[in-house]
């Protein structure tokens, strides 16, 4: 009887062994480390295609903004271009009106006449510079010039 226990008891130790050896294993072994990696390599990959999902659609919509950006652009050159041209085909205003004119060139006119009737030369000369006694040069000053070019003889 004593042999059939210790039978027992190896099968049981065998069954329990079995099973908290395959336990043990699987989570320590290279096939559980591969798994892992598998996993970990997914979500990697499950993220990165959310980044460039993102990433692809901000370009999208920078480029929607480029367009409506550009449209706008030639929408304004196109405006800039259709001004012009009508400037280029009405007469330009005058700064000032006509009679503003006029009397400019009146003025303008009167002051050439100004000028040349200024400009014409005059018979005498100014009494300070004159020959006679008169004006500044005259009196004590040029007695003592001349005594002062005496004494000096």
């Amino acid at each position: 009887m004593s042999w059939i226990i210790g039978i027992l008891l190896v099968a049981v130790g065998a069954i329990i062994g079995f099973f908290v050896a395959r336990y043990w294993l699987s989570n320590h072994s290279d096939e559980a480390e591969l798994t892992e990696q598998v996993t970990q390599t997914k979500q990697q990959l499950a993220d990165y295609r959310q980044e460039v999902a993102d990433h692809l659609a901000t370009a999208q919509a920078l480029v929607g903004q480029l367009e409506e950006t550009q449209a706008k652009l030639k929408s304004y050159l196109h405006h800039s271009a259709d001004l012009l041209q009508r400037e280029q085909l009405q007469p330009s205003l005058p700064f000032f009106a006509e009679d503003t004119v006029r009397q400019l060139r009146m003025a303008n006119q009167n002051k050439q006449e100004k000028r040349r009737s200024d400009d014409r030369p005059t018979a005498d000369m100014p009494r300070d510079y004159s020959d006679s006694h008169s004006g500044l040069f005259s009196g004590k000053a040029a007695t003592s010039k001349s005594t002062a070019k005496e004494s000096t003889d």
